[in-house]
């Protein structure tokens, strides 16, 4: 009974267990059925997005044809706004934009050095820095205020110069494809001028303005600005320039002397034998810096600038005596054509001229009529010595002396070096006004050198101090010859009195 009672026990706990796994795969089964839900709307929800995905990609597509309609759109307004800007900036040629572009990438070498080079002020540069082509800009009124051709070379020169190659490639591309148009005439430009003018751009407007006081005083002078082409032809007309010149000005700068055009110029100039006058155009060392150093250290050169009590009250860059000094080294070489001088000018070389006291003896000839004879006395000096040298002039000229002094040489169609050569074969002594620079003038040495040639008597004056007999040629002349001694007292040789004065009196 026991055993029956504990199987029926054990039956018991066997069916409640039964009963328990059925509720749990009751509960099972409910939830499979809710996966199987699941998973049918997850199955919709993925189809749902798919049909999403395609329309998105429909309407991608659709953007992208869009899109390419709007860069035909934006390319044809690119094209409108080049033609407005074309039609707007009407000064600039159609080469400036592809320079433009390259200019407007910051740099060292960009369109401000450029601004800066071609003579423009800083608030120049301030207001086209707000415009949104800022080369452009300045290009545009470059050309608006220069002629084409002129201005045309100044930005290729310039670009040049600040080893902008790139850029200036496209200039010169344009102005080749420019030549062929319209064929230059053979006459076009007639017979050179005799003066040819060397200079770096910076000091083109000061150079236009010496070139026009050039020719008011006789003497046509050929500058780049006025006969230029571009690229080889240019080159070309420069050659030719430079070989029909009897006389070579170079107007030196520190940019001057760095311009390897420049440089080229000078070069061709000393191989040709040219005679160069180089004239200081702002305060620097001489002879310059670099390969110019040891062409220009042989030239005295005229200082070009104007210090402090020089002014000229007018637009003129240099002073008054300078250019006066100017154009007796021009006359050395060729005479002025007085054709075209102006009366102002004229006018002025009078003045100088009564300034200054002459006195001819008159001579008997044969017959017992009176000839002005050669004057006796011929003053050999460095135009350095300019102002006191007129002031002996005066006190010789009121003893009753006839003196010869290049600056009373100026009419005529002789050269001065012909009159100069007249002067000393037909004086009786020369007085050598000897200086530092002097003993460095080659024009000194000529005149030293024919008075001991034609055996006439030099009387030595020595101006500054400095070491006897002077270093160079004129050493071989003069260390036989015993000088007199102005040099201690500055203030004589305004007055030309005292003892020295007297000596030379007596020597001569």
């Amino acid at each position: 009974l026991t055993d029956i009672i504990v199987s029926l026990f054990s039956l018991a706990k066997v069916h409640q267990e039964v009963q328990e796994q059925k509720f749990e795969i009751g509960e099972l089964d409910d939830r499979l059925d809710e996966v199987e839900d699941g998973v049918d709307k997850l199955g919709q929800d993925v189809q749902e997005n798919r049909d999403a995905i395609g329309e998105v990609k429909q309407d991608v597509e659709e953007q992208g044809e869009r899109l390419d309609e709007l860069e035909e759109v934006v390319d044809e307004t690119v094209d409108k706004v080049e033609e407005l800007d074309h039609k707007t900036l009407s000064h600039a040629p159609a080469w400036s934009r592809d320079v433009a572009e390259l200019l407007n990438e910051e740099t060292d070498g960009d369109w401000r050095l450029l601004s800066k080079r071609l003579g423009y002020t800083n608030d120049d540069i301030r207001n086209w820095a707000t415009q949104p082509n800022p080369a452009l800009s300045m290009f545009d009124e470059w050309f608006a205020t220069h002629k084409t051709r002129e201005a045309t070379y100044a930005i290729q020169k310039n670009l040049e110069e600040m080893n902008r190659i790139d850029a200036a490639e496209i200039v010169e591309r344009a102005l080749a494809m420019a030549e062929n148009v319209v064929e230059d005439s053979e006459d076009e430009e007639g017979d050179p001028p005799s003066i040819f003018i060397s200079y770096q751009w910076g000091f083109q407007q000061e150079v236009k303005m010496l070139k026009n006081h050039l020719e008011q005083s006789g003497y046509k002078a050929w500058m780049d600005v006025g006969q230029m082409g571009g690229g080889d032809k240019l080159y070309a007309k420069i050659d030719q320039g430079i070989r029909a010149a009897q006389v070579v000005i170079s107007c030196v700068s520190e940019k001057y002397a760095q311009s390897p055009n420049c440089n080229k110029e000078v070069n061709l100039s000393v191989t040709l034998g040219k005679p160069i006058i180089p004239l200081l155009m702002e305060k620097m060392s001489w002879p310059p810096p670099g390969t110019m150093g040891p062409i220009f250290s042989e030239y005295i050169f005229i200082r070009f600038f104007q210090r402090k009590g020089e002014e000229t009250g007018d637009e003129r860059f240099w002073p008054d005596s300078k250019f006066t000094e100017l154009l007796m080294q021009l006359r050395f070489s060729l005479p002025p054509d007085e054709s075209i001088i102006t009366q102002a000018i004229y006018n002025k070389w009078m003045a100088n001229s009564e300034s200054c006291v002459c006195v001819l003896h008159l001579q008997t000839d044969d017959s017992g009529s009176q000839t002005s004879g050669q004057p006796e006395v011929f003053i050999s000096y460095q135009w350095g010595k300019q102002p006191q040298i007129k002031a002996l002039y005066q006190r010789l000229s009121q003893l009753g002396f006839t003196c010869w002094l290049d600056i009373m040489q100026m009419g005529g169609g002789d050269s001065l070096y012909d009159k100069i050569d007249k002067g000393i074969r037909g004086c009786r002594v020369v007085l050598s006004c000897v200086t530092s620079k002097y003993s460095m003038s080659a024009n000194c040495r000529r005149e030293v050198s024919l008075a001991d040639a034609t055996k006439k008597t030099i009387i030595p004056l020595l101006l500054e101090q400095m070491t006897w007999p002077p270093e160079g040629p004129m050493a071989m002349v003069l260390t036989q010859l015993l000088y007199i001694q102005f040099h201690k007292d500055p203030e004589v040789q305004n007055r030309w009195d005292g003892p020295q004065f007297e000596e030379l009196l007596q020597k001569i």
